[in-house]
């Protein structure tokens, strides 16, 4: 792991504890892209499939770390919540996976930042997708607001 994942991860576990619990490694992160993987064996429920409150939990806290980090990168203070969230669960997870965040549009981060200057908040929406054997299976959006 690189030393920017490995510094994120760990704020991320001071930050949210109960990520660790979940068993949430940092992999990548990238410009507008976070990849995190994510523990079966500790995400699994009766039916051996991963509990969809695991991948609810972990779509949007991958989702919550690009904005974090963007946030923590371009040296704005403030606080970072999740306002609203949808997600589809379209296969049963049986494997490690990983799930992938990133913004809808490359504009999107500019936006965010010109609007959060301006007027003390922001909003922004990030996409995120579980993927288990290079397969879809869920996709996650939601509406992250940073305010002072």
């Amino acid at each position: 792991m690189a030393q920017l994942e490995q510094n994120f991860e760990n704020t991320l576990f001071k930050l949210i504890p109960q990520t660790k619990n979940l068993g949430m490694k940092i992999d990548r992160i990238e410009d507008h892209q976070i990849t995190v993987h994510g523990d079966y064996a500790l995400n699994k429920n009766h039916l051996d499939i991963v509990f969809g409150g695991s991948i609810a939990a972990i779509s949007i806290t991958t989702a919550w770390s690009l904005v974090q980090h963007k946030v923590e990168q371009a040296g704005l203070k403030g606080n970072l919540v999740i306002k609203r969230q949808e997600i589809d669960y379209l296969l049963p997870v049986k494997t490690d996976f990983e799930c992938k965040a990133n913004f809808q549009s490359a504009d999107d981060w500019d936006n965010f930042v010109n609007t959060y200057r301006d007027k003390g908040r922001a909003k922004i929406i990030v996409t995120a997708q579980i993927l288990s054997e290079s397969k879809i299976t869920s996709k996650f959006q939601g509406v992250f607001v940073l305010y002072q």
